[in-house]
């Protein structure tokens, strides 16, 4: 049995909390024998699988696992160290949802044109599988000095208009966005981009598990 000291920290914001996910937090814990060890709580991210690319085919295989060209000693790394870990919130006014929560979002979207469940992934990932109802919009539309055709056209579906070159957020949609899971930085750019030019965030809902937390729990996708 463990026995853990445990020290005080703060999370001044969430810049610190991903330093945190590069350096670690170290702990000091005595085990059954009173001896004393120090350990450092990270990620553990083994070199040889960091270069497998982030291809919805390789990362999620037909059994929803990583797929058979992820080598045998990656694939539970590969699956489980991608990206960064988002923190539980985007911001004080954008609620974060788990699976019941974006269930009821699904069900009340039945009957309200207003509301709007958004995949933020790029193209390749959302038709390679998704959840049902799933609108795609790729975060990298959503970024104006990129894409500014494509960005006022999506705009126009998450229904902001244009009026004497202001934007009109009157009927803006209330949107609930996902991507991959709480390791993937897609649907945060997103309410980034959109929060940048005045969407209000209190109209952007989060499920910050994405699709792996909606795979690893059994319910249903499609394929677009």
């Amino acid at each position: 049995m463990l026995k853990i000291i445990i020290g005080s920290f703060v999370l001044a914001s969430s810049i610190f909390a991903v330093d945190l996910q590069n350096d670690g937090v170290e702990i000091k814990i005595k085990n059954s024998n009173d001896e004393a060890k120090t350990l450092i709580i990270k990620r553990e991210k083994p070199q040889e699988c960091l270069g497998v690319n982030f291809d919805p085919k390789v990362v999620y295989g037909g059994n929803h696992q990583a797929a058979d060209s992820v080598k045998a000693d990656c694939k539970r790394a590969f699956v489980t160290y991608m990206g960064k870990i988002a923190p539980m919130k985007f911001s004080d006014k954008v609620e974060t949802f788990g699976e019941v929560e974006v269930l009821d979002f699904i069900e009340k979207a039945k009957n309200d044109k207003t509301m709007m469940l958004v995949d933020s992934r790029t193209e390749n990932w959302f038709y390679h599988e998704t959840i049902p109802s799933a609108v795609n919009v790729p975060y990298t539309y959503l970024k104006q000095s990129q894409y500014p055709d494509e960005f006022e056209e999506y705009l126009e579906i998450l229904g902001v208009k244009k009026v004497d070159g202001k934007y009109d957020f009157t009927n803006a949609k209330t949107l609930l966005m996902f991507c991959n899971g709480a390791w993937c930085g897609q649907s945060p750019e997103s309410m980034k981009y959109l929060s940048d030019i005045g969407y209000p965030e209190t109209k952007m809902k989060w499920y910050r598990g994405g699709m792996q937390s909606w795979l690893s729990l059994g319910l249903t996708t499609i394929k677009p």
